[in-house]
């Protein structure tokens, strides 16, 4: 996941948050009980993410779990998460503020080669898996903020109007590229085609099989579209479903400049922080940073901006520990690690994509979610 423009958890407390920003010590949550014994109910998993990296930073433990005792666990991918501006330009230039991508750069499968966002996210989704020691998921193909646009056509009352893919390059650069997210290519793919996705997934289901998804309050547009959908078509299963929702991204910026600025805490110091000249000068800088946020010895916590509903905690086991982060990793082109060739990317901007190490704050000990039986109509 990225910073986008669009119950009772055991939290840190804001003059902590405040403290943190100032370069002081940071003080760990209290950790919650591992509430591992609520998932043996169920005798399988299907997970449904809304972009590639989200089924290993909300979902990684939970399907190890399943592994553990025995039990099918399914991924399903549902965007190709290609849609995020300053990735691909960095990607492919070396810096946050170089060219745009235009749709074929972001979203090209019709040659051999590994040569657009989203083939290489798909890629990075297949070696994450390897690092955990399961099957690639299984991807939908559904343009990065579609499942939004495709929550709003169906409210709108025009849920077959064509998902379109993104195109950045008219812009000069990614501040000013707004208008391309879903100004790309008209695609085959609606809001009715997500819903027969998504009743063919759940019919494969049984009534014991726990689904896991985003949550509906979730602050990115695709992962509450994707917690409302699942809520809702599950309902139209016989027997119902039980489902486990993780936020992801916190539902308000809660006074900072964007919500992945302060969940998962601590708070990220600064943020946004894609400054190449900083990265280019203090060799140190980045790694700091990263330091700051970057704790896997805490547990996971659900925000506490809005009531998402009562927490259940997952506590990992200690290889998925050891692999979870290594998983996350994998995400290159989200966490600005990786150049589309060999030199593209400046040793001294590795990394700066996750500066404020919002994706590796999900590497920690435990995973959290708020379960919700949702019954048949």
């Amino acid at each position: 996941m990225r910073i986008t423009r669009s119950s009772r958890p055991i939290v840190i407390a804001c003059a902590l948050m405040v403290a943190s920003c100032a370069g002081e010590p940071v003080e760990a949550p209290a950790p919650l009980a591992c509430d591992n014994a609520e998932f043996a109910a169920y005798d399988g998993l299907l997970i449904v993410a809304p972009h590639p990296d989200d089924e290993v930073l909300g979902f990684a433990g939970l399907a190890s779990e399943f592994i553990r005792q025995g039990k099918p666990v399914r991924t399903v991918v549902t965007t190709d998460g290609d849609a995020y501006c300053e990735a691909c330009a960095l990607w492919t230039t070396g810096s946050v503020n170089g060219a745009t991508c235009d749709a074929a750069t972001l979203s090209n499968f019709a040659t051999p080669a590994v040569d657009s966002l989203a083939e290489a996210r798909r890629l990075e989704s297949t070696l994450a898996a390897r690092a955990l020691g399961r099957p690639a998921p299984r991807f939908l193909g559904y343009p990065d903020t579609g499942l939004a646009a495709a929550r709003r056509n169906r409210d709108a009352g025009s849920p077959d109007t064509p998902l379109r893919r993104s195109d950045f390059s008219a812009c000069d650069n990614c501040g000013e590229c707004g208008a391309g997210y879903g100004g790309g290519p008209e695609t085959s793919l609606n809001a009715n085609t997500l819903a027969a996705s998504l009743d063919e997934l759940l019919a494969a289901t049984t009534p014991t099989t726990l689904i896991a998804t985003t949550h509906w309050l979730d602050g990115h547009g695709d992962h509450a579209a994707l917690g409302e959908f699942v809520r809702e078509r599950a309902a139209l299963v016989a027997g119902g479903r039980t489902v486990a929702f993780a936020v992801i991204h916190a539902n308000t910026a809660n006074g900072h400049s964007f919500a992945d600025c302060w969940y998962p805490g601590p708070a990220a110091e600064p943020c946004p922080c894609f400054d190449e000249d900083r990265a280019d000068n203090d060799d140190d800088w980045l790694a700091a940073l990263r330091a700051h946020r970057e704790h896997p010895e805490w547990p996971q916590t659900l925000p506490d901006d809005v009531d998402y509903g009562d927490a259940t905690q997952l506590c990992l086991d200690d290889a998925t520990r050891l692999a979870k982060p290594q998983a996350i990793d994998a995400f290159g082109t989200q966490l600005g690690t990786v150049g589309i060739a060999p030199g593209v990317l400046p040793d001294s901007r590795v990394g700066l994509l996750d500066c404020s190490a919002y994706l590796r704050s999900f590497g920690r000990r435990t995973e959290v979610f708020v379960l919700q039986r949702v019954p048949a109509k």
